[in-house]
């Protein structure tokens, strides 16, 4: 321990006498153990193990684990806490400090059991907080929820903020999926599992604890929320005493399963009662109404229909239903309906169009609480505004490949970030004019702009493909609408706004930039676009390599300095290495030549060597 204090007070030394090397490139940061409760240790680098104390530091490739009945308080960063629960190992993947911000990179691998983090200040964009399970990737927006992985399951609940999940497999991309506050998430290894709403009993005992510690020092919680809390932990505690006097234990503290027709499932919160199970460890029946699903609604007041909130109420009953943020009740029959579910012990209660269409356009979320005939009152349940999807262009890809839009004098390809519909059943709409209007610009005449007709439209995965009713003129402007609601999103039924985009019509390379290293030489290839009619280097034209400022133009020698052959639509142009070696280091412009109709332009690549 004496070791380790000196190495930190050495570390502290150096920092304070060099601070322009601490933040010339990303460092380790040490977070430190607040509390330890039980037997636990900490395998330094992730080898030697050394009892877990108080104070005692931690860093990047430090393995935390815990016994059956430990706890860990870890100080990440003065505001990044995780609570690290019994039976449980966490890695610590990735802890430094950011040359580009304060907060840095904060990466944790749960290989079993649960952890509570509570992240108390808003990540700026260039920090990274996230958790893995060695299926699931949780990236953290600000918030306070708990992760838990056991038999190949991770679960993650949400208190505040929000939690955005993905598989963990590199080979296959996935979507984010978000979690908000007062949801959960179950995800099998193969990414199955949807969103519900956030169950206590499915929380770990220490994570109830501390909710209810952290309730109570706040203050303002509502007293149902607080005995309906303790109901649960005391409960629970119960459990875990039945449970170490039998001699069992149950396979994770955070993921646990009640038989239910025999076939094992993500558990209910359990009820106070100790006489209603059927024996053999299984968790009694639950008691309490739970929520089983949760609808969105639409941002549109006017596209707004009914919303279906299923549950489970276990022969309770709803004698009322109250909008949270106006404490105002619904119109039991007017404003909400109670009707049988699609399976026998389920019930649906509908919040009817009329009101869903009244409440205030630019919502975000609807907070409604549940009152019972048995005197229970169900937590706040939240009703999120679904996020309108709308065709948007791929303003990434076209700010990358600015040329890109126009494949050759005649078409146009206009990349979307979204899948794309025809707004028309799937066929092209007729006329096609009123869908589409381009002008075209020449160079020589730039105060003439003529229209140009359309001849075509097809999509091809997420692109647009515009054809045209002749060609655009070489080294020019095209200019182009798409008029409002051509387009839709096919997964969910969004239109298209207005886009107005506009492109030059000139040839380019695939890389406009490059650099070449003599310590690491090779020839330098290109792809360029020539708009499909336009001739390439020839021996009419020159290829010119010249500084940035167009000084001291050099005139490349075909086949000796460089080699150009059609490659389908485009044409692979190869600057050779014996050439490149002969330049002294700097910058240079090449300028390959194109040339249509007598019309002469270049695509123009910045090169830079280096030794």
């Amino acid at each position: 321990m004496k070791f380790i204090r000196i190495t930190l007070l050495l570390l502290l030394a150096v920092t304070m006498l060099t601070p322009e090397a601490a933040v010339a490139k990303d460092t380790k940061k040490f977070g430190k153990i607040l509390d330890v409760t039980g037997s636990a240790v900490v395998k330094k680098g992730g080898e030697k193990k050394f009892k877990a104390v108080k104070n005692m530091a931690v860093t990047e490739g430090d393995v935390l684990i815990t016994g059956e009945e430990a706890h860990i308080e870890l100080e990440l960063d003065s505001d990044k806490l995780v609570y690290v629960g019994p039976d449980t190992k966490l890695v610590i993947h990735e802890l430094v400090k950011s040359a580009k911000a304060m907060e840095g990179k904060t990466s944790l691998s749960l290989q079993k059991g649960s952890v509570l983090i509570k992240v108390k200040k808003k990540l700026t964009e260039d920090s990274r907080f996230e958790i893995k399970t060695p299926t699931t990737v949780m990236g953290v927006m600000g918030t306070e929820f708990i992760v838990g992985y056991a038999q190949a399951q991770t679960y993650v609940g949400v208190l505040e903020g929000r939690v955005a999940v993905r598989r963990a497999t590199a080979a296959e991309a996935t979507a984010d999926v978000m979690v908000r506050p007062g949801e959960q998430l179950w995800r099998t290894a193969d990414g199955t599992g949807t969103v519900e709403a956030l169950d206590w009993g499915d929380l770990p005992l220490f994570v109830l604890e501390q909710h209810y510690e952290d309730l109570n020092s706040a203050g303002g919680a509502l007293p149902e929320v607080m005995d309906l809390l303790q109901r649960v932990i005391e409960q629970k505690t119960e459990e875990e005493l039945s449970s170490r006097q039998n001699g069992t234990t149950a396979a994770s503290p955070v993921i646990r399963f009640e038989e239910e027709g025999g076939i094992s499932s993500p558990g209910s919160l359990p009820s106070g009662n100790s006489g209603g199970g059927s024996g053999g460890g299984q968790d009694p029946a639950p008691t309490y109404p739970t929520i089983i699903s949760v609808p969105e609604f639409e941002q549109d007041p006017e596209q707004r229909t009914d919303a279906s909130i299923v549950l489970k109420l276990y022969g309770d009953r709803i004698i009322r239903v109250m909008r949270t943020d106006t404490e105002t009740d619904l119109v039991e029959g007017v404003d909400y309906v109670v009707a049988a579910g699609a399976n026998p012990d389920q019930t649906v209660l509908v919040i009817q169009t009329s009101y869903m269409q009244g409440v205030e356009s630019g919502i975000e979320s609807l907070g409604l609480k549940l009152f019972f005939a048995s005197g229970f009152h169900l937590p706040m349940i939240e009703l999120h505004a679904r996020v309108p999807q709308p065709p948007e262009l791929d303003m990434e890809l076209i700010e990358k490949e600015p040329y890109s839009l126009v494949w050759d004098l005649s078409t146009i390809s206009v990349p979307f970030t979204t899948a794309i519909e025809f707004n028309t059943g799937g066929r092209v709409p007729d006329p096609i004019e009123s869908a589409i209007t381009l002008t075209n610009v020449a160079a020589y005449d730039p105060d003439n702009p003529h229209p140009k007709v359309v001849s075509g439209l097809s999509i091809e995965g997420n692109r647009l493909i515009i054809k045209l009713d002749g060609s655009l003129e070489f080294k020019s402007e095209i200019t182009f609408y798409i008029q409002e609601g051509l387009l839709r999103n096919p997964n969910t039924g969004d239109l298209q706004s207005l886009i107005e985009l506009s492109s030059e019509v000139k040839p380019h390379a695939d890389r406009e930039q490059v650099t070449y290293s003599k310590s690491e030489p090779g020839d330098l290839v290109w792809l360029v676009n020539g708009l499909g009619d336009a001739f390439g280097p020839d021996d009419d034209y020159d290829t010119v390599l010249s500084d940035p400022t167009g000084a001291d133009p050099q005139s490349l020698m075909s086949l000796q300095d460089f080699n150009w052959e059609i490659d389908g639509s485009q044409l692979r142009f190869t600057l050779r290495q014996a050439f490149l070696n002969t330049l002294d280091p700097g910058e240079y412009i090449l300028q390959i030549p194109f040339e249509y109709l007598d019309v002469l332009d270049h695509a123009v690549i910045m090169i830079t060597v280096e030794n």
